[in-house]
């Protein structure tokens, strides 16, 4: 009788553990609510791939009720993403206060433009992939990829490429690959540097870049209208919908299969309890059909990872980009 009342109090004791993780993990978003307003900071100008985002999240959390508090975007570019995150870092753990970042979080020390990286924030959520798209003016002599290379190849100072990122960023990155496997020596390339997308469709729009590279969500308007014309794409494969009829690379004899994505930081030193917030109120956002709707719209692909998760990519992202930046000749 005894030895039945010990199983009994054992298993009465493992119920109420369960019961308590169960409570603890269901309640743990409500031990932190914010007391102000949220600021997503973007470190680009309006009317880029990453302002996008930002204003995609600030929109589908108001619409959907995730925040008790208003939710506001602010516009911090400079110094290749790091004045954004010195901003946030002057917030430090404090949960109010995030960053819409790119792959110059890790590129820029790699590249020695900055001594901040991923060490220096608090991971909270990947977003979404999504494609760099070649373009040039909707007039231009060059229809193809191979155009462009050859243009290239022919005399490289005929050909200017304005990219939406910092040296060693995205567009970059993407920028260098192909000339490097096209036979090309990438240092030679002439790069214009610019804030946002939409600043160097701007440019490139006015016939001051022969070609340019940036995120697939802020060419699809001005393709639309017929003012640019899209080349290529360093994706593996094809995409469908808006971009299906623009090839790869690879089919044009270019081995290049090249991404880029978006995620969200937080300032050093955030708390459990604030994390656990932004978990919640992200999957809940990234599950909702106004979030889905601005994926298809914005030609993203959808791939939300949480604050975990998050983390161990960013990891693995900075051990595959180390090497890759030092074989185009942008490591420092």
């Amino acid at each position: 009788m005894r030895r039945r009342l010990g199983k009994v109090a054992v298993l009465s004791a493992m119920c109420t553990a369960l019961i308590s993780a169960h409570i603890t993990l269901t309640h743990a978003a409500d031990a932190w609510q914010p007391r102000r307003p949220i600021e997503i900071v973007v470190p680009s100008a309006p009317g880029g791939g990453l302002d996008l985002v930002a204003r995609t999240l600030q929109s589908v959390i108001q619409q959907e009720n995730l925040s008790t508090k208003p939710v506001t975007v602010r516009n911090r570019p400079g110094g290749a993403g790091t004045v954004s995150i010195a901003y946030i870092n002057s917030h430090e753990g404090d949960g109010h206060y995030v960053s819409v970042q790119a792959l110059p979080l890790i590129t820029n020390r790699i590249t020695g433009l900055s001594t901040v990286g991923i060490d220096d924030v608090t991971p909270l959520a990947v977003f979404v992939t999504e494609q760099v798209v070649f373009s040039v003016p909707g007039n231009s002599s060059i229809k193809t990829g191979n155009d462009l290379i050859r243009m290239m190849k022919k005399d490289p100072s005929t050909v200017t490429m304005g990219v939406s990122s910092s040296p060693g960023g995205q567009s970059h990155d993407a920028a260098a690959l192909v000339i490097k496997s096209a036979g090309q020596d990438p240092k030679k390339m002439k790069v214009v540097f610019f804030d946002s997308g939409g600043e160097a469709l701007t440019a490139l729009m006015g016939g001051h870049v022969t070609a340019a590279a940036t995120p697939a969500g802020v060419v699809l308007g001005p393709s639309q209208a017929g003012r640019v014309r899209l080349i290529a794409i360093p994706g593996g494969k094809r995409e469908g919908g808006e971009l299906a009829n623009v090839p790869t690379w690879k089919e044009q004899g270019v081995d290049v299969d090249f991404t880029t994505w978006r995620v969200l930081v937080g300032p050093r030193n955030m708390t459990p309890a604030e994390i656990a917030w932004w978990d919640n109120v992200l999957q809940k956002a990234t599950a909702s059909p106004q979030w889905a709707a601005a994926v298809k719209r914005n030609l993203w692909t959808a791939d939300y990872q949480n604050s975990t998760q998050t983390r161990a990519f960013l990891q693995g992202e900075r051990s595959r980009l180390t090497p890759l930046l030092g074989e185009l000749g942008l490591a420092k």
